[in-house]
């Protein structure tokens, strides 16, 4: 009978050691890593839960200035080193969803933005920074007109809608030489909007009572800025209900002036709501002239008069005016007059 071997025995062992050893040591290293993700991304959801509850709410208010509008902030991630986040400002029905940054110190806010990847360099060429533009380097006409693109459901289209209000309700002469038109495009008989088809049918509707129904337009769109119930302001403003059915659903009444604003837009590469246009001619931004309040707007067309009316010589409001469906037209915090807009 053959014996075991006692050597042979003993030589394995610390074989078997060593491997469990190891299997050991890549097992803690295993365990280590997964222990370093999970910390990573408890620490990193809740470095976001910051922004999310704090930092944009906070920043987003001073820019909105009524601290009524509802705002939802969702989605925040880090982009290129920045903040990237989704916006939605007012009421869940009438909410639209803006892609939105800040920079990690929470100090510079931009409400829109382009990726740059996406765009080729003939679409994207360096550009030196806009001169401001002065009152002599307005165009002149015999009868000024100050016309303002907006669409309907963007905070800053209302908000200069709010402004031409508040402009027209101080200096009343004035407003034979302001103008509402609006952004979008005609296909196949169809409105379009940057904001989808619920904003395109409204800008239709205003752009109906606009040009059919006159002197309902401005009581119409006071009401509609408060809280963006176009059906109850319709009553309250005492639209002609049948009247505007016939022009919206008519292509040669409502398409038809819906088109003339598009293509006018279109001529001068009018993408943003809100943007001025002076005299036909010149678009101009409201912020040379001491921002988006009244007396700005009043001050653009004073200099692009070749005779300055009486009211010109008049001081009005430079207050602020809230962005976006508000009851009152004052922005309840003085966050800085922000240039924001919408942007295709």
């Amino acid at each position: 009978m053959k014996k075991n071997n006692p050597t042979s025995s003993k030589s394995i062992a610390p074989i078997i050691d060593s491997a469990s050893n190891k299997f050991k040591a890549i097992l803690i290293l295993f365990l280590v890593v997964i222990a370093g993700f999970l910390l990573y991304k408890i620490y990193s959801k809740n470095d976001y839960s910051k922004y999310k509850n704090k930092i944009i709410p906070e920043a987003v208010k001073k820019v909105v200035g009524n601290q009524n509008t509802k705002i939802i902030i969702d989605n925040v991630k880090e982009t290129n080193g920045v903040i990237e986040f989704e916006l939605k400002l007012g009421s869940d029905d009438k909410a639209q969803k803006y892609t939105s940054y800040i920079t990690k110190d929470g100090q510079i806010l931009f409400t829109s933005g382009i990726k740059l990847a996406s765009l080729s360099t003939a679409q994207s060429p360096s550009q030196a920074p806009a001169k401001k533009i002065t009152c002599a380097d307005l165009p002149k006409a015999e009868k000024p007109n100050l016309i303002a693109f907006v669409v309907s459901q963007c905070p800053y289209g209302v908000q200069m809608q709010r402004v031409f209000k508040k402009t027209i309700e101080e200096i009343s002469e004035i407003l034979p030489y302001l103008n509402v038109k609006y952004i979008g495009t005609v296909d196949n008989n169809k409105i379009t909007s940057m904001h989808g088809d619920e904003e395109a049918q409204e800008n239709l509707r205003q752009i109906c009572i606009r040009e059919e129904q006159k002197a309902k337009y401005w009581p119409y769109i006071s009401c509609y800025i408060q809280e963006g119930k176009g059906d109850q302001c319709l009553t309250t403003a005492g639209v002609n209900f049948s009247q505007l059915k016939s022009c919206t659903e008519e292509s040669n009444r409502g398409l038809k002036y819906a088109k003339a604003d598009f293509d006018l837009a279109s001529k001068f590469n009018v993408g943003g709501s809100p943007t001025l246009l002076l005299n036909g001619e010149q678009t101009v931004s409201e912020f040379d002239f001491g921002g988006r309040v009244a007396n700005a707007i009043k001050e653009i067309l004073c200099c692009g008069s070749q005779q300055k009316p009486v009211f010109c010589a008049k001081e009005i409001s430079k207050g602020e005016v809230a962005a976006s469906f508000s009851k009152i037209d004052e922005a309840s915090s003085t966050g800085g007059n922000s240039a924001a807009g919408c942007g295709n």
